[in-house]
């Protein structure tokens, strides 16, 4: 009995050896209203070079964007949602749409789902901006050497 427990005590180590964990650049942030109210969380990769051809790709969908005859508007909302969650790589459904339905109008004339993508992109600009400063940094750090000198082949050379 006592070798049995071994066995998969063993197995358990094993098990968790074999698992990678990695820092995939997700970031959480909580969403609040105007009052400070906490309404959500969402978390997603901001600095994914992945959704720029995702952004293109739902740009074309909503350029093609038709509803259907008998189609609600709650279905309506639901294809934008889908859309919305592939962008982002992640679950705008149960945080940002479950404060508002995508088409609620806005007090500024906007619906909300252009408040959410505005409020979204400057994350991602911003976390792009210090990323890429961050990675010049180290960069330049390892090239510094090689910036550093610089031949002078104007220099005439003495021959002797």
């Amino acid at each position: 009995m006592l070798l049995f427990y071994y066995q998969e005590e063993n197995m358990e180590q094993t098990m968790n050896q074999n698992t990678i964990v990695i820092d995939d650049g997700s970031k959480e942030f909580t969403i609040k209203n105007k009052y400070g109210e906490n309404l959500a969380t969402f978390r997603f990769r901001p600095a994914d070079t992945n959704i720029i051809s995702r952004y293109e790709e739902v740009q074309k969908y909503f350029a093609d964007f038709t509803t259907g005859k008998d189609e609600t508007v709650t279905e309506c909302e639901q294809r934008v949602i889908e859309q919305m969650d592939y962008l982002m790589g992640a679950d705008t459904g149960s945080t940002f749409f479950s404060i508002m339905g995508p088409f609620s109008p806005m007090a500024n004339g906007m619906l909300f789902v252009e408040v959410c993508m505005d409020n979204v992109c400057d994350v991602i600009s911003r976390e792009f901006d210090v990323r890429i400063k961050k990675t010049q940094s180290r960069i330049s750090k390892y090239t510094q050497k090689y910036q550093q000198r610089k031949p002078n082949y104007t220099k005439k050379r003495r021959h002797g």
